[in-house]
């Protein structure tokens, strides 16, 4: 699926031309008050200049270790081409170790009966069991699954439409595991487990943020 940009929002077209909203265009379009709230004081807390630096590093970060991530489920033996990403990487072998019948990297996937569309970092079997599995990296460790904010939001829209548009062509059912796996560079990386009760539960509160994108956010 190609993707493009409308008026600062990036968008995926589907079958026939159809634009699909992506589901990080959805979830900033939809920031709840309080978010917004949060992020402003912090941002006025440690200097526009130096809140636009970090974001920066983390993207930087978190791009390479997606690319990392992309080139070992391609048979590469990938190495980090700076020393800011090596701790991280070292940090999630333990976990890649787990991790076997690949089925899909970094793959755009489209939902025609909500209407949305995204990215899903990978689908796998993880100690032997179906999941579709996000990476993302932080200097601290989360420890509580609210301070992951919209990822699991994220989640569960992937894996929404993973199981709309795949059904079960990846395995023989649909996916009801999922994990949020936190990469860190001084510990082993936090593995957050989401089982079918926890999706079911940010499931609906994805598809809340979705009609309000489709009825307010772009009205």
């Amino acid at each position: 699926m190609k993707s493009t940009y409308i008026n600062g929002r990036c968008y995926y077209q589907g079958e026939n031309g159809v634009l699909l909203p992506a589901v990080t265009t959805v979830l900033k379009a939809t920031q709840p008050q309080e978010s917004l709230a949060a992020l402003s004081y912090w941002r006025k807390k440690v200097g526009e200049a130096q809140a636009n630096q970090i974001a920066a590093n983390s993207r930087r970060r978190g791009n390479a270790l997606h690319q990392l991530i992309k080139q070992h489920f391609q048979g590469d033996s990938p190495k980090p081409d700076n020393s800011q990403i090596q701790p991280y990487w070292d940090r999630i072998q333990s976990v890649l170790n787990k991790l076997s019948d690949i089925q899909l990297v970094e793959q755009a996937v489209p939902n025609y009966k909500e209407s949305y569309a995204g990215k899903v970092d990978l689908v796998a079997r993880y100690k032997g069991i179906p999941h579709i599995i996000e990476w993302t990296t932080s200097e601290d460790a989360k420890l509580q699954v609210n301070r992951l904010y919209d990822k699991p939001l994220q989640l569960v829209a992937y894996g929404g439409a993973i199981n709309r548009y795949y059904s079960d062509r990846l395995f023989t059912s649909k996916i009801h595991q999922a994990l949020i796996i936190v990469a860190l560079p001084g510990e082993e990386a936090e593995i957050f487990e989401f089982d079918r009760a926890n999706l079911i539960y940010y499931w609906k509160q994805w598809l809340s943020r979705l009609k309000f994108f489709y009825t307010v956010a772009v009205a």
